[in-house]
């Protein structure tokens, strides 16, 4: 029987088309740091010609004093509220870059308000960068900005949740709310509406940001929306001369959004920092589909024109993903380092992959480094009937054969597939009760250009299981597809799937870092001699091979192959101490 495995690779495409037109930040620092001393200067100038005046009130009053000194201190006085008068103004003027938004007494009653002023405001003073500052409250509203607006600019651009004050950067992101729940988003004017058109459209979206370098969004909440929560892209259509860059979410919440929390997707660079996720239909971050330098760009030759010849990388610093069907998703996903973040109670935790879904295949030249990827055994399959607080938007990923579905797999700490060059680094990897750690390809059919290959990938200095207090049910898989890839350091006892035994455990695993690069032109995806992919019946039915457990029905019943067990308690070496949380146990394994 001919292995026929077609991944359709939809999800991702299907969230972004249903997201059709569909991002807040502490001020940039420049803007600030003006502001701040423009502010200083007028306050110190208020309170010296109050205090001139008020001396010069005495003078005058003095019968000892002379004319010349009553004359010397009034000119004082003039000339001290002359120049409180001149900074203030300037203070004023220079505040017009403070687009002010709170539920009652400011200018702007809706983020979307605020935000058009702003892009209008850029767009008249060109050289100048607005900043939109909201009060603390719960706005339910979808806010668009389409940098291909007329009239409006996008570009550098803050959004940030503030204090009550309206001007302090609020640390604490509850307490600026964008609310999904009965949202729209005002289409109106925007680039391809027509008159007749719907005005509004059911909010997808938070904050959209669409064709926009230096988006800056920081200090919010968003919840509860149709697809994604703050969301930045732009058209891979070379035609439409759309370009997105250089992003900062920094200090966002996203959860209970039906795809996607923090979302970019066609960005030449960006940062995520200090955010979290949770209950997310996908992943509570994504980054997809990162641009090359050549629209055309492809790794089918001899390797050696990179994607990006100076590349602009996306950095993902201090993230937290819990209770999401994948805590990281990144399809085609390039140039991305994560460092020093927490990804655990997910179906599954770090995954980039390669699909057709999205331009620029495939996944990989990623650095994964100093995180904690723990307890990643959610079984979301269950659904909210069995205990799960979130359902999964993928309708399965294709059939191995006619009439067997192949569908996310759980319980695994991180997933490779089909990437090239990624490098795991001194992650802390424990727990996870079916594999810690699997790199693997899609089988000839599941990509249409045969990208999706097991290349290059290194796992170097990962602590496993917590030094046997909380192991993973297999540290690692590796296919035996592709090449090139290698197992270095990672403690002293570290387990792998052997599969047949037929292959030298040395051989599957090399020991040794970096191996000789493998060109995809010169592997293949599909290699069975191992035993690991798939069985030898290519009927997807054995739950300890890639293919056959992904294939399993239902897919509830991926929990029967876990190698349970307690996990004791966890604190992180910044003292924050975590809660495992699971569905309710699957019950009908044989």
């Amino acid at each position: 029987m001919k292995l026929r495995l077609v991944l359709t690779g939809a999800l991702a495409a299907l969230i972004v088309a249903l997201a059709g037109v569909s991002t807040q930040a502490v001020a940039s620092s420049g803007a600030s740091a003006s502001a701040t001393q423009l502010e200083k200067n007028a306050k110190k100038a208020s309170k010296k010609a109050k205090t001139v005046c008020k001396k010069a009130k005495k003078v005058k009053k003095s019968k000892k004093a002379s004319a010349k000194a009553k004359k010397k201190a009034s000119k004082n006085c003039t000339k001290a509220k002359k120049n409180s008068k001149k900074l203030n103004k300037k203070l004023a003027t220079y505040n017009q870059q403070f687009f002010d938004v709170c539920k009652h007494g400011c200018k702007y009653n809706t983020v979307q308000k605020g935000a058009d002023a702003a892009g209008i405001w850029q767009f008249k003073n060109k050289t100048r960068k607005a900043t939109v500052r909201i009060q603390p409250g719960t706005y339910v509203e979808g806010v668009l900005l389409h940098g291909k607006q007329s009239g409006r600019s996008y570009d550098g651009l803050t959004i940030e949740g503030v204090k009550k004050d309206g001007a302090t950067p609020n640390p604490d992101p509850r307490q600026v709310i964008l609310e999904g729940t009965n949202a729209q988003t005002i289409v109106k004017g925007t680039p391809g509406w027509l008159p007749g058109d719907a005005e509004t459209i059911p909010a997808n979206n938070a904050i959209e940001g669409r064709s926009i370098v230096g988006l800056k969004l920081e200090n919010m909440w968003g919840r509860h929306y149709q697809n994604n929560t703050f969301f930045v892209w732009a058209s891979n259509e070379p035609l439409d001369q759309e370009r997105c860059a250089d992003f900062v979410m920094d200090n966002l919440i996203s959860s209970d959004t039906r795809s996607y929390g923090l979302f970019s997707r066609n960005c030449f660079g960006g940062k995520f920092l200090n955010s979290e996720g949770w209950n997310h239909g996908d992943s509570a971050l994504y980054i997809g589909e990162t641009p090359c330098d050549d629209p055309n760009w492809n790794n089918h030759g001899d390797g050696t024109v990179p994607c990006q010849a100076d590349p602009k990388w996306t950095i993902v610093d201090n993230f937290t993903s819990r209770q999401n069907v994948l805590g990281y998703s990144g399809t085609n996903s390039k140039y991305v380092k994560i460092e020093n973040s927490t990804f655990y109670n997910n179906g599954a935790g770090i995954v980039p992959n390669t699909l057709d879904s999205e331009k620029f295949g495939p996944a990989g030249w990623m650095i994964l480094e100093n995180n904690d990827i723990f307890w990643n055994n959610y079984n979301y399959y269950q659904g909210k009937d069995n205990g799960s607080e979130f359902e999964t938007v993928s309708n399965g990923l294709g059939e191995i054969v006619p009439g067997v579905e192949v569908n996310y797999p759980t319980g695994i700490g991180i997933v490779l597939y089909g990437t090239d060059g990624v490098i795991s680094r001194n992650n802390n990897i424990f727990g996870n009760e079916k594999w810690g750690a699997m790199a693997f390809s899609g089988p000839l059919g599941a990509n249409a250009y045969d990208d999706a290959k097991n290349l290059n990938n290194q796992f170097i200095d990962n602590k496993l299981g917590r030094n046997g207090l909380d192991p993973n049910g297999v540290d690692f898989l590796d296919d035996h597809t592709g090449g090139g890839s290698c197992y270095q350091n990672n403690g002293p006892n570290p387990t792998y799937v052997l599969g047949n035994g037929a292959i030298s455990p040395d051989v599957l695993y090399p020991k040794t870092c970096p191996q000789s690069v493998a060109l995809n032109k010169d592997t293949s995806s599909l290699d069975l001699s191992a035993g690991i992919q798939a069985d030898a019946a290519l009927e997807g039915t054995d739950p300890n091979t890639v293919l056959g457990y992904a294939a399993v029905s239902p897919p509830a019943s991926m929990e029967c192959s876990w190698i349970k067990h307690s996990h004791a308690p966890f604190t992180d070496a910044d003292g924050v101490s975590y809660t495992e949380a699971r569905a309710n146990p699957y019950t009908n394994c044989p």
